[in-house]
Order: C-alpha cells, then sequence, then structure tokens
C-alpha cells in the first residue's frame, strides 16, 4: 500500500483573502462610479442650460425644466451622487476594521491596497461634502 500526502490548504490559501480584494476593488470601483455619475450631472446641466456651472436647487436655469426627462443614466447618477456620502463612511469604516484586525496580516500587497482604498475613501467623503456635490445633488433631487 501506498502513502499519498494530501495538502487541502494549498489551493485555497490564496482564496482566504479574496474578500479583502472585493473589499478593494467595490472601493475604488464606486469612487470612479461617482466620479462618472458626478461629471454627467454636471454635463447634464451644461446640456440644458448652454453652458456649464454647478447647479443648485430652484436655480434660475433648471427650476423650470425637467432634468430627468429623456435622460437614460438619471436614476443611476441620482442614487450614486445622492448616495456617496453614506457609502464613503460606511465603506470607512469597513475598511479601517478591516486593517485594524489582522486580516491582511503577512500580506503586504492587500495590506498596501486597503490602506489605499481606505484613503480614497477620506477623499471621497470629503468631496462628498464639499458646496460643490452637495449642491448638485440637491439638484438632482429636486
Amino acid at each position: 500500500m501506498t502513502a499519498m500526502t494530501t495538502r487541502l490548504n494549498v489551493p485555497t490559501a490564496g482564496r482566504r483573502r479574496a474578500g479583502g480584494w472585493v473589499l478593494v476593488a467595490a472601493e475604488f470601483g464606486f469612487t470612479a462610479l461617482y466620479a462618472v455619475c458626478f461629471y454627467l450631472a454636471l454635463a447634464r446641466a451644461a446640456e440644458l442650460t448652454g453652458h456649464w456651472y454647478i447647479p443648485s436647487q430652484n436655480d434660475s436655469f433648471t427650476a423650470e425644466l425637467d432634468i430627468t426627462g429623456s435622460w437614460p443614466w438619471a436614476a443611476l447618477v441620482m442614487a450614486v451622487v445622492s448616495s456617496g456620502f453614506m457609502v464613503a463612511v460606511l465603506a470607512f469604516f469597513v475598511s479601517l476594521i478591516v486593517l485594524l484586525s489582522g486580516y491582511a496580516k503577512g500580506h503586504r500587497r492587500l495590506t498596501v491596497a486597503l490602506i489605499a482604498s481606505t484613503v480614497t475613501m477620506v477623499l471621497l467623503l470629503v468631496a462628498t461634502l464639499t458646496p460643490a456635490a452637495t449642491s448638485v445633488s440637491g439638484w438632482l433631487l429636486d
């Protein structure tokens, strides 16, 4: 009879940290999606008025216009730009918990990626609190 050595943990060793990479990808992906949606909102305001500006609630240029009419991206842009602050706060705390719990211990690339995505969430949080972002968000919800 021959003895056969099996290593059950070797094929799954890379998968144990897949959740961290998914978190990093989701955070970077949402940040990119927020930037694209914010640009689309500004482009829609420019399309409606004929010039580039930061729209606000009840502004004189678009007060009487239906900003979502015949705009295929309206629902996505409204959802992403309006929820940017909440998603940034939640993602920041999740990243912080993952970093402080030692989840990525021994995985230098994952640790660096988690730190970078946490910093990106802080920057997104700051960006969503600027007067321009709150003005555009209010304009979309008006």
